[in-house]
């Protein structure tokens, strides 16, 4: 996934000798960015979790029971709570 911000909504704090030192970003911009991270700081934490061996476990005794059907549908799950 590429992010790119807006050249025109981006303002450089410069130090002086001219380096960049620190972004001043609309908003809304920074509000994009932080979903962003947050989208991907999901996606890691699910990559790591499916590789899990307790997650693996949890997955292959889940389908045993649908096989066997021993599963409870979720709506009767959610009738129940």
């Amino acid at each position: 996934m590429k992010y790119k911000v807006k050249e025109e909504a981006a303002q450089y704090v410069i130090d002086k000798k001219g380096k960049p030192k620190a972004v001043i970003l609309p908003v809304e911009e920074y509000q994009r960015i932080l979903v962003l991270i947050s989208e991907l700081t999901d996606r890691k934490e699910s990559k790591n979790l499916s590789r899990s061996r307790e997650f693996k476990k949890l997955v292959r005794r889940g389908l045993k029971e649908i096989k066997e059907k021993k599963a409870i549908p979720w709506d009767e799950v959610w009738n129940e709570l």
